[in-house]
C-alpha cells in the first residue's frame, strides 16, 4: 500500500490503492483548494484520465513522487510554500518522464512566467480563468493539451524512421529558419545555447506563440545567447547574426530589393490554421537563399512546416529535425522526417553541432 504523504489526496481504490483504470495519471499541484477540486473534477470526468493525486505544494508533490509514478503534472507557478517555477527542475527529475502542464493565473496573454515556464522545461501552460469561472472552453484547451502531452514515449518511439536525406555543401550558409511548437522553446534554447558564434547566418524563428508573448520570448532568448534578437518587423532589413523571431499575429516572409533581403509580414499570407505559420516562412527562404539555406524542424504538434520543408528540400537546403526522443512532441519533426524531408534527426544541441560542422571550415 503506497504511504501517505502530507497535504496529497489520492482517489481510493480496494484496499485503500488508488486504481490503475486510467491510461494517463496526473498529478495536481496548486495551494488553492478551489482549483483542486474544479480540476480534479475534470481531470476525472476526460475520458482516459485520472487524478493520481491533489496536493497543496511543490513539496507534497516531491513527496508524494518519491513512491508513486505519474504522466502528467497539473503546476501552479505561484505557490507559497515554494513556486512553481523554483521547484520546476526537481519535478522533472523526480517525476521523469512525466511532462509538467503550468496551469496557472501567472500564464495570462503576455506574462513573463509563462516564457520561462516553458524554457524551464514545461511542455505548455494554460492560464485559469479569473475568479475561478471555469467554463467550457477552459474544459476543452485543458483537454486538448492533456491528449497532447498523455502520448506515451513508447507509441512516440514505435513510429517509423525513415532514411535520411544527403547533404550537399554549397558555398555558403545564408539563412537558418527554425519552426516549432509545444515543447519548441526549450529546444531553441539549447540549440543557439550549443551554436557556434562563428555561425553567423540570420536566424529567423517561427514559434506558435500569441503576440502578446513575442517581446517576452525574444528578450529571453536575448539573454540565453549572444545574438541580438528581435521581434520581426515588416520591411526590417535582414542583417547577419541577428535572430528575428515571428509576431505572433502575422506570419514571417522574405523578399529580395537592390540585392538585399528584407523582412515581409503578411497576416493572411497562409491557408495554415496557425498564426503565426512555419510553411510561409521556409517557402520565402527557399525562394531568396534556394541550397544556401538550412530549415530545422523542433518540437511541436500538427504538421505545420512540411509544405514549406518540402519546397526547401526541392532546392536542394539541408533539413534538420529533432529525434524523436527528445521531442515534447514528435508531430512537427515527424512529419517531415516520415516524409523523407530530412537531412539528419539528432537532439538540439546535436543539430547546433552538426550545422557548424557542415558550414565552417575548421569546426
Amino acid at each position: 500500500m503506497p504511504r501517505s504523504v502530507e497535504g496529497a489526496t489520492a482517489r481510493p481504490g480496494p484496499y485503500g490503492v488508488p486504481p490503475l483504470v486510467a491510461d494517463c495519471r496526473v498529478l495536481i499541484v496548486d495551494d488553492s483548494l478551489v482549483t483542486r477540486s474544479i480540476v480534479h473534477r475534470i481531470v476525472d470526468s476526460l475520458p482516459g484520465f485520472g487524478v493520481a493525486a491533489s496536493v497543496v505544494s511543490a513539496h507534497a508533490a516531491l513527496a508524494f513522487l518519491q513512491g508513486h509514478t505519474v504522466d502528467i503534472i497539473l503546476l501552479d507557478i505561484e505557490m507559497p510554500d515554494r513556486d512553481g517555477l523554483d521547484a520546476m527542475a526537481d519535478l522533472l527529475q523526480a517525476g521523469y518522464p512525466a511532462r509538467i502542464l503550468a496551469l496557472s493565473s501567472h500564464c495570462g496573454i503576455g506574462a513573463p512566467a509563462t516564457i520561462k515556464a516553458l524554457a524551464m522545461g514545461a511542455s505548455d501552460t494554460l492560464a485559469k480563468p479569473d475568479r475561478h469561472f471555469y467554463h467550457d472552453a477552459f474544459v476543452e484547451a485543458l483537454h486538448q493539451r492533456l491528449q497532447v502531452l498523455a502520448e506515451p514515449p513508447t507509441a512516440r518511439a514505435a513510429r517509423p524512421v525513415v532514411v535520411t536525406r544527403p547533404i550537399h555543401k554549397p558555398c555558403a550558409l545564408q539563412c537558418i529558419a527554425i519552426g516549432s511548437s509545444t515543447g519548441g522553446i526549450p529546444a531553441i534554447h539549447e540549440l543557439l545555447g550549443a551554436l557556434d558564434p562563428r555561425v553567423d547566418a540570420p536566424i529567423l524563428i517561427t514559434q506558435h506563440l500569441p503576440p502578446e508573448f513575442m517581446p517576452h520570448f525574444a528578450r529571453h532568448i536575448e539573454e540565453l545567447d549572444l545574438r541580438p534578437v528581435h521581434v520581426a518587423s515588416h520591411g526590417a532589413w535582414l542583417r547577419r547574426g541577428h535572430v528575428y523571431c515571428a509576431p505572433g499575429d502575422a506570419h514571417l516572409g522574405l523578399e529580395r530589393a537592390n540585392g538585399d533581403v528584407r523582412i515581409v509580414l503578411r497576416p493572411d499570407w497562409s491557408a495554415s490554421a496557425y498564426k503565426p505559420s512555419v510553411d510561409p516562412m521556409l517557402e520565402s527562404v527557399a525562394r531568396c537563399f534556394g541550397a544556401n539555406a538550412a530549415g530545422v524542424m523542433l518540437s511541436g504538434m500538427g504538421s505545420d512546416g512540411l509544405a514549406g520543408a518540402r519546397i526547401l528540400a526541392e532546392q536542394g537546403a539541408p533539413i534538420y529535425v529533432q529525434d524523436v526522443d527528445t521531442s515534447t512532441v514528435w508531430g512537427m519533426p515527424g512529419s517531415v522526417a516520415r516524409a523523407g524531408l530530412a537531412s539528419v534527426m539528432l537532439p538540439p544541441a546535436e543539430i547546433a553541432r552538426f550545422i557548424a560542422e557542415c558550414w565552417l571550415e575548421d569546426a
